[in-house]
């Protein structure tokens, strides 16, 4: 019986042959699926509680701490959208948020500089 490593399918066109790093990481995410999941819309309701509760403490529905968790490892849009949220969060919790003018104001362009007139 081949091994995994050596056992790479085509897609249905025949062109392209799948790396047996990525079988072996879908295998692991399929494996690691659970009974009770949830999806990125219940996620996405949950996150700013999920937030909140990281970074100040506090109480969280047991049953919902495992399933975020979970999909948080598996989802990289999720697991990419709660780390902005929660380094938000810590620049509140810490003071540091910058006001919404200041944080603006890095996106405007610079001002011109006033032309000098060679003609007087």
């Amino acid at each position: 019986m081949p091994g995994l490593r050596t056992f790479v399918p085509t897609t249905a066109q025949g062109q392209k042959k799948l790396k047996p790093e990525q079988l072996l990481h879908w295998l692991e995410q399929i494996y690691a699926t659970q009974d009770a999941e949830i999806g990125c819309v219940r996620l996405q309701a949950f996150l700013p509680a999920y937030v909140d509760f990281v970074v100040s403490g506090g109480d969280w529905p047991t049953e919902h701490l495992a399933q975020v968790r979970a999909h948080l490892a598996q989802c990289p849009a999720c697991a990419e959208e709660y780390q902005g949220l929660q380094a938000v969060a810590q620049l509140e919790a810490q003071g540091q948020l910058p006001e919404v003018e200041e944080a603006l104001a890095q996106f405007e362009p610079e001002a011109a500089p006033d032309r000098v007139s060679l003609v007087s």
